[in-house]
């Protein structure tokens, strides 16, 4: 067989690659592991970013509910003190919101004695420290009854509340107060459903002789009152039973 002359073989070397051609190459093909690699990470990324950005809706549970009224009226019912919002917005202003943080507050009108139906919506409450961007969308309870009734002020008297014995051959004379009375403020008819109020418990045990306790508190029978300067300073009084006996009678 005749071995043919190199010379007179078709060939053609090939080209070097283009300037177009290397530059496809450098951003395609050189480094193709770690350019995937970065691909990847910026496609996490740019879903996470989104995510965040993207809105969502959220009931936020127990915030605080406020009722707002005239000074000369009192809510004399038992309206809810916290209420459910749904709100909308963006993940991470929502997910920063704290409840326990928030202020529900809403106008009561004052037409007088009388029952009040509420309506919750986000055009009659407002709330404290709520990010402009977020929006309410309810409110749950979304309606609440309400009792007005004039606030009223009188004097009431205070009784003390004793516990406990003092030692065998004692006996307690006597047990003042000052004051004897303290100003109660709140609903007419709560006001006046009591005559006296006691104050918190004085122990007599182990006690053979006088002795004095201030700032006792007065005890409130009921959340809707309001008692002014709610401490009184007690006087006990004990003597020895002989001494008692001998004591001259009262005129």
């Amino acid at each position: 067989m005749a071995i043919e002359d190199l010379d007179e073989l078709d060939y053609q070397p090939p080209k070097p690659p283009g300037v177009v051609e290397r530059w496809l190459r450098r951003i395609f093909v050189d480094d193709i592991k770690l350019k995937l690699l970065a691909l990847g990470i910026t496609f996490v990324l740019w879903f996470a970013v989104t995510g965040q950005k993207r809105p969502i809706t959220k009931r936020l549970l127990g915030v605080q509910l406020s009722f707002v009224h005239s000074e000369s009226m009192s809510i004399s019912n038992d309206p809810p003190s916290r209420v459910d919002i749904t709100v909308t917005g963006s993940k991470d202003e929502i997910d920063q919101l704290n409840p326990n943080n928030l202020l529900a507050t809403v106008v009561v009108g004052d037409n007088g004695t009388g029952n009040r139906v509420v309506r919750l919506s986000r055009d009659q409450v407002n709330i404290d420290q709520m990010p402009a961007n977020i929006r309410v969308d309810s409110f749950q309870p979304a309606i609440v009854s309400v009792r007005l009734e004039p606030r009223l002020e009188r004097q009431v008297e205070v009784t003390p509340k004793i516990e406990g014995k003092v030692p065998d051959g004692y006996e307690v004379r006597a047990v003042t107060m000052s004051p004897a009375k303290v100003r109660v403020r709140g609903p007419a008819s709560i006001v006046n459903a009591f005559q006296q109020f006691s104050t918190e418990s004085i122990s007599l045990e182990g006690k053979s002789s006088s002795f004095d306790v201030d700032q006792v508190a007065v005890d409130t029978p009921s959340d809707k009152l309001d008692i002014v300067d709610a401490v009184v300073h007690v006087h006990v009084e004990i003597v020895a039973r002989a001494a008692s006996a001998n004591a001259p009678a009262p005129k």
